[in-house]
């Protein structure tokens, strides 16, 4: 690389020297995401085009754009900058143009040494969907000049050595998801999970979440106290969960099928039953549209219709996550541990599952009303409403009282028939 310079626009600055060499300064920048310029990467050991299909490089496009691209990801406006870790550079020197712009100088070898990356992500939405549609958002960006070129390699090796193994790349190395990608063999999701770092799809940790709220054995009904609110509350840590208890998500991975399509089902069934009963159910809070984005707002243009990742119906709106799991875990009344020493454990339904899907439309329209009503005292912040511990337990008691009436009706009709 020729020595080059890049001028640096930024919205704060500080400069700190090295308390043992004053010869070394690093200069820490607060850059708009907007306004990043290209930089070289002539020190970065990994080429910044390796990983783009990795799900955290995902996760940072979606985050630089607050939560536009992907709905069912915790995505809160304006924290780009204290989620992405920054960008380290290697320049031979900074020209402190005014105390509003930089001008970074290099020479062959330096540039970017981490965070490639992520500028790189950056700097394609500004192209596209470009700068106008880039909500305000800041990185950070530390220059170290000073350094001795001999260890420039180094540096920029240790840099990148902070991207560690996933607890469930290690899991999937160990087969411990084999029975789950069993269950999933014969259905339109045996490839679309992604069971390890590097693979694209649906994260495992979605889908060990959505078994967690199933698992009666563990949060029994009963127990007011104990509820799978960490599901959706601490999904990351699922994983070590699950790494705990294989024997228990392996005895529930036969059910694994029926309990997706149960996700899916109940994202898009209550649309029809909450208009006609006189609702709107697009304009809910809690509902995402391919017409608004996040924040409630009119996209300039439409995105394609959801799919749902296990029937594949498409859909122009489906329930929020925040709204779906607190409803998945009210159902795991209807599922119980058989235990069997000999064949293994296994869970089976209370009732056919047919009807559990048919329960659940029973009483669509009046957990879509109490879903309403919490998102509302959550101030409509849905990571509020998919936390809350109240809205949980209200929409049990919803299925609880749907399952006593059955009970009742069935106690009944038997009566009648004597």
């Amino acid at each position: 690389m020729e020595p080059t310079s890049v001028t640096l626009p930024f919205l704060s600055a500080r400069k700190l020297h090295d308390p043992f060499n004053k010869e070394v300064i690093t200069y820490e920048f607060r850059v708009d995401t907007r306004e990043i310029p290209d930089l070289p990467i002539d020190a970065n050991a990994r080429p910044s085009d390796a990983a783009k299909k990795r799900r955290v490089y995902k996760s940072v496009r979606n985050a630089a754009l607050d939560g536009k691209l992907e709905l069912d990801e915790d995505c809160t406006p304006g924290l780009f900058g204290y989620k992405h870790l920054g960008v380290n550079v290697i320049a031979d020197s900074v020209e402190e143009f005014d105390n509003r712009t930089a001008v970074l100088h290099f020479k062959n070898g330096q540039g970017v040494m981490n965070g490639g990356h992520g500028l790189a992500i950056l700097r394609e939405l500004q192209e596209s969907p470009g700068v106008q549609e880039m909500p305000p958002n800041f990185i950070k960006i530390s220059v170290v000049v000073g350094l001795n070129d001999a260890v420039i390699p180094e540096v920029a090796g240790a840099n990148n050595t902070s991207v560690q193994v996933k607890a469930s790349s290690l899991l999937e190395l160990k087969g411990a998801f084999k029975p789950l990608k069993d269950a999933l063999a014969h259905t339109r999701m045996a490839k679309a999970v992604q069971w390890r770092e590097g693979e694209e799809g649906i994260k495992v940790e979605d889908i060990v979440a959505v078994m967690t709220c199933f698992r009666s054995d563990v949060y029994p009904v009963a127990d007011r106290r104990r509820t799978p609110h960490n599901a959706y509350a601490y999904k990351t840590g699922l994983i070590d969960e699950f790494r705990k208890d294989l024997e228990g998500y392996h005895a529930l991975a036969p059910r694994l099928p029926e309990i997706l399509e149960f996700q899916d089902f109940i994202r898009v069934q209550p649309k029809k039953v909450y208009n006609d009963a006189g609702g709107r159910f697009g304009g809910l809070k809690f509902v995402d549209s391919i017409f608004t984005d996040a924040n409630g707002e009119k996209r300039k243009a439409s995105l394609l219709p959801f799919e749902m990742p296990f029937t594949g119906e498409k859909a122009n709106h489906r329930l929020n996550v925040a709204a779906v799991y607190p409803i998945l875990a009210a159902f795991r009344i209807l599922i119980q541990r058989k235990i069997d020493p000999e064949k293994g454990d296994s869970f089976e339904w209370v009732m056919p599952f047919d009807e559990i899907k048919r329960l659940w439309e029973e009483i669509s329209v009046e957990v879509m009303d109490t879903t309403k009503n919490a998102c509302q005292e959550a101030n409509y912040v849905l990571n509020a409403l998919g936390k809350s511990r109240p809205h949980w337990e209200n929409v049990q008691r919803i299925v609880e009282l749907a399952v006593m009436r059955r009970e009742l009706d069935a106690t009944r009709a038997a009566i009648g028939r004597k």
